[in-house]
């Protein structure tokens, strides 16, 4: 009886420590484990034996921390089956030496665990060691960028500047006279006159003598305003300037040995104003 339940004992006992000691292990594996200079980063990459919704996430690597004299994990992604951990190397030894990512282990919601192995890496400080006997190295050519290409998309690029600027200055000259109103083309023929310093203060009463007669669709003469105002009542606050203008001009065309005089700037004034109640219709 005493031998039997002492056997009892043992299996329940054995039982008990493989349940304990039973680990799994994970599957380890980095991007890059030799050439690692100060701020170079590392990504582990663990394979899990399980879905990572039956990981006790409270047993995760805690990240934005420092781990041992080399190593600071910035940020960890756990997702389907596969968990990364980034780390970067903070410090780094005079001479190239194996350092390791540090083992842990994972909880299971079954309070079982899993071991995630530590990794070798080999990092190495950038400068050069101290010698008497050290040569500089000599610069490295520099590498030519192709420019054959932008030179090609630049030149392409200023064919299409030239062609579309004198597409605009052929409209501007001969296309859009075409859709503008009686004052705007007026307004436009009178400021060439003026910016050519013609003194052609006939050629003004002309032009905007013909932008009333194109307002009005009829050739307006002093008598025949009412009219005009009748077919644009929006000239009808300009009465007095636009009478004073036919006055003027009837006596500079008609009079025979008048002093009468045509300012051409009271006409680029009166177009103007005209334009500027044109453009509200």
């Amino acid at each position: 009886m005493k031998m039997r339940l002492r056997l009892l004992t043992i299996v329940f006992l054995s039982m008990i420590s493989i349940t304990v000691w039973a680990k799994q292990v994970a599957e380890v594996s980095v991007d890059r484990a030799w050439g690692l200079l100060i701020g170079d980063e590392v990504t582990l990459q663990v394979e899990l034996p399980v879905e990572s919704s039956e990981i006790d996430r409270s047993s995760l690597p805690e990240k934005e921390a420092r781990y041992g004299t080399w190593l600071y994990l910035k940020d960890r992604e756990l997702k389907g089956n596969i968990l990364r951990l980034i780390y970067q190397v903070v410090n780094v030894p005079i001479e190239n030496t194996e350092v390791f990512i540090p083992e842990f282990n994972l909880r299971q919601l079954n309070d079982q665990w899993i071991t995630v192995p530590s990794v070798p890496l080999i990092i190495g400080s950038a400068l050069v060691k101290e010698s008497n006997n050290i040569m500089a190295k000599p610069d490295h050519s520099p590498i030519l960028i192709e420019t054959k290409s932008i030179k090609n998309k630049l030149l392409l690029f200023s064919i299409i500047t030239v062609i579309a600027s004198l597409l605009w200055l052929v409209w501007h000259i001969g296309w859009r006279p075409v859709h503008r109103k009686p004052f705007a083309q007026a307004t436009y023929e009178l400021s060439h006159i003026k910016w050519l310093n013609k003194k052609q203060e006939n050629q003004a009463a002309r032009i905007l003598h013909s932008a009333f007669n194109r307002t009005a669709n009829t050739v307006v003469v002093v008598a025949d305003l009412d009219e005009l105002f009748q077919h644009a009542p929006w000239l009808q606050d300009l009465e007095t300037d636009i009478s004073a203008f036919y006055q003027r001009s009837a006596q500079y065309f008609f009079a025979q040995n008048t002093e009468q005089v045509l300012d051409i700037d009271s006409i680029i004034k009166l177009a103007k104003a005209c334009r500027s109640r044109e453009k509200l219709v």
